[in-house]
């Protein structure tokens, strides 16, 4: 268990805008799941088109529950680094990922999985290294972070690409038919919400609750959100990188009106 003063001083010594207090390990720690309170802070894809009442969400105010996560301890995306629980950390209401210089990063997978549904959460990023992959993604139930999902599907619905500055936000949709992608250009050190809605007839990707991507492929097989901060040493510059999460929420589409 690292001490909450060590976790802040390291924190404000890497990312000089991060001004957070109290921040403790997350790994491990479980606690009651309550209520979804209404979407905060900006424009939110639920709030724009009436999405209704969440079927499962996580504020990361006090502990993440084992029966609701599964927590990476394992090797990093493509057997680079290593994904390790001690990288993740709770303070100020939000979940953060760190990412050090040698590849120790961090990645977690929701256990509430749906086959067609909406996802939505709320992600703040800092300038930090370009070899390190910021990304918010629907997986293969339970996630797992590996580089290929068994069914050949995967739903990117924030992933930023050596991009030092984190400016570019990329959505990418995997299927058997192929790759899809599109990308903004946003400033994503300032907080925004990042959703996808699945159907049967097809994927609508939302950046602040405006549409910014459309496929009529879709998955078909039960997913899993997940957060992960990816390390692709060689491909943009070392470092050091972190990842600040506010909330996430799980719709069903029975719940609000189509988007």
């Amino acid at each position: 268990m690292i001490s909450r003063s060590h976790v802040r001083l390291a924190v404000l010594s890497m990312v000089s805008a991060l001004a957070v207090s109290g921040l403790t390990a997350a790994q491990g720690e479980a606690a009651p799941a309550s209520a979804c309170p209404s979407p905060a802070g900006g424009p939110s894809a639920a709030g724009t088109l009436g999405w209704g009442t969440p079927t499962w969400c996580a504020e990361f105010d006090d502990y993440l529950d084992q029966s609701d996560w599964v927590v990476y301890d394992s090797p990093g995306h493509a057997g680079n680094g290593r994904r390790s629980s001690g990288q993740l950390y709770l303070g100020n209401g939000a979940l953060y990922l760190h990412g050090k210089a040698d590849g120790t990063t961090a990645g977690l997978a929701s256990r509430r999985s749906q086959t067609y549904g909406r996802w939505e959460t709320r992600i703040r990023l800092y300038r930090g290294a370009g070899s390190y992959h910021p990304v918010a993604l629907l997986w293969p139930q339970e996630g797992g972070g590996g580089v290929r999902s068994a069914t050949d599907e995967e739903v990117d619905f924030l992933e930023v690409i050596n991009d030092p500055g984190r400016q570019r936000p990329n959505f990418f949709l995997h299927t058997p038919q192929g790759q899809e992608q599109s990308h903004a250009d946003v400033d994503m050190t300032a907080w925004h919400t990042y959703a996808v809605e699945n159907t049967s007839g097809g994927i609508v990707g939302y950046l602040d609750g405006r549409e910014w991507f459309r496929s009529s492929n879709a998955t078909h097989t039960p997913m899993s959100a997940c957060l992960q901060l990816d390390w692709f040493p060689g491909q943009g510059d070392s470092g050091e990188a972190w990842m600040e999460v506010d909330w996430l929420r799980v719709y069903s589409l029975d719940s609000g009106r189509a988007g």
